[in-house]
């Protein structure tokens, strides 16, 4: 039993003076100590310094001498940083503007105005060979069939519809 309490003493008294660099803790954990501040500027305003460094210089105020070397510290002052790490800060999302109303899609036009020149055609059409939309105020069709011409000679027959406000203003096809 003497053996242990020798050991258990032994144990406390190497570690007692290992844990003894450290403080106590305390409850609540303290904020960690405060960095010393930076002394402030000795002058409030870049003018006040530059007249100080003027003066420091033997230069005496209403002279050339010092109208120039007020002038060169001002123009070699680098300038202040921008308040956005950007030239121009992006603008906040906006939707796009709204859909025109009584609009038709470009399909749409198509397939209306190839409709239209398929329910009277001049000549017997064989197929469709060209479509164009332009899209615009005013949506123009242009559709370009194969037909069958009389004595059976091939050729196209161009058709034109425009559309405004939704609906086909003018059909076209020559006959």
């Amino acid at each position: 039993m003497r053996h242990l309490i020798c050991a258990l003493a032994a144990v406390l008294f190497t570690t007692g003076a290992a844990f003894a660099q450290y403080p106590p803790a305390t409850y609540p954990p303290q904020s960690p100590p405060a960095y010393p501040q930076p002394y402030p500027p000795p002058y409030p305003n870049p003018d006040q310094a530059d007249d100080a460094k003027c003066r420091s210089w033997g230069l005496v105020p209403g002279t050339r001498a010092y109208s120039d070397c007020r002038m060169t510290l001002d123009q070699n002052r680098p300038a202040p940083p921008p308040p956005y790490p950007y030239p121009n800060p992006p603008p906040p999302w906006r939707p796009g503007p709204p859909p025109i109303p009584n609009e038709i899609s470009d399909r749409d036009a198509a397939n209306y105005c190839e409709k239209a020149a398929r329910t009277a055609p001049a000549y017997p059409i064989v197929k469709l060979a060209a479509k164009i939309v332009t899209p615009g105020r005013e949506k123009v069709v242009k559709l370009s069939f194969n037909v069958i011409k009389p004595g059976a000679k091939p050729g196209f027959w161009n058709v034109e519809c425009r559309f405004r406000g939704g609906k086909m203003t003018s059909f076209s096809g020559p006959r």
